[in-house]
């Protein structure tokens, strides 16, 4: 559990380098087929993540098919490093979603994120 906060920690603090400036929304395949729906790019995704880590919001079926339907096709990377943020957002969708799945896989559906 203890290495467990320290990459939840490592995780956070790579979400919060995103400076939320949007230009990887319009490059997602996910998001320009959902009609626009935020929850489905690379920058819903770190928020969604980010608020399952520090529990503000609860997990359930609908964020769990958001974080999952990531393509990792990179092209909101491509976009980041563009504009010089240079987040690796596919490798952090990555290990957020593992850190979640483990969690969830050892505690069920009451699990405390």
């Amino acid at each position: 559990m203890k290495g467990e906060g320290a990459e939840r920690d490592r995780l956070l603090k790579e979400i919060a380098k995103c400076r939320a400036c949007r230009f990887c929304v319009d490059v997602c395949p996910t998001y320009q087929a959902s009609g626009g729906v935020e929850s489905y790019c690379a920058y819903g995704r770190l928020q969604i993540t980010k608020y399952l880590l520090n529990g503000t919001l609860a997990f359930d079926d609908a964020l769990t098919y958001c974080l999952y339907s990531c393509l990792q096709c990179r092209r909101c990377e491509v976009m980041c490093k563009s504009k010089g943020q240079n987040l690796d957002i596919c490798d952090i969708l990555g290990r957020g979603r593992r850190l979640l799945s483990q969690r969830l896989a050892e505690e069920g559906n009451d699990a405390k994120l």
